[in-house]
């Protein structure tokens, strides 16, 4: 939820304090979310070191922009769980999927989501590309919106066109 709300959040509390207060504070931050995880699994710290590293970035070089690469680090964590989740042919799409039906899927079902990981690798890789584009614009209306609503808005797309495909193509075939 932090990372739908952290473009917002840290532009307006950059209106009210200098770089170095709100890099402190996003550090305070991560640190607690850290702790209070008590994380077992590199993937369960993976976020909050994401939080902690940004912040001391921007603290050591007084820069905005290092406080921008966030969403863009995790977006990067995300194309690099499922690119190797392709390889270990347990992707993470399929693991949502098993959380999500009622029912056990059928073996043409999980091998359908398989293969359905590489259009999500896309995705995320055009997430990727977009994410970079923005900070290239070096416009912060354009920065806030993206990384708050408009990668999740790719993601939520994605899924409607991932709805479609099984609907009217993959459940047809059978």
């Amino acid at each position: 939820m932090f990372s739908f709300l952290y473009a917002p959040v840290v532009v307006v509390l950059l209106s009210y304090f200098d770089i170095k207060t709100v890099s402190l504070g996003i550090l305070v931050f991560g640190v607690l979310w850290l702790l209070v995880l008590r994380p077992k699994t590199i993937k369960t710290a993976l976020f909050p070191f994401f939080y902690i590293l940004v912040a001391l970035g921007a603290f050591l070089w007084d820069d905005f922009l290092v406080l921008k690469f966030l969403p863009l680090l995790i977006s990067l964590a995300f194309l690099f769980f499922l690119i190797i989740s392709q390889f270990d042919n347990d992707s993470v799409i399929l693991q949502f999927a098993r959380k999500i039906h009622k029912r056990a899927l059928k073996s043409d079902e999980e091998a359908y989501i398989n293969r359905c990981t590489l259009f999500w690798i896309l995705l995320a890789f055009l997430n990727i590309l977009l994410h970079v584009s923005m900070l290239l614009l070096k416009n912060d209306h354009y920065w806030i919106v993206y990384s708050s609503v408009g990668w999740y808005s790719v993601f939520i797309f994605g899924g409607f066109i991932q709805f479609l495909h099984r609907q009217f193509i993959f459940l047809k075939r059978k």
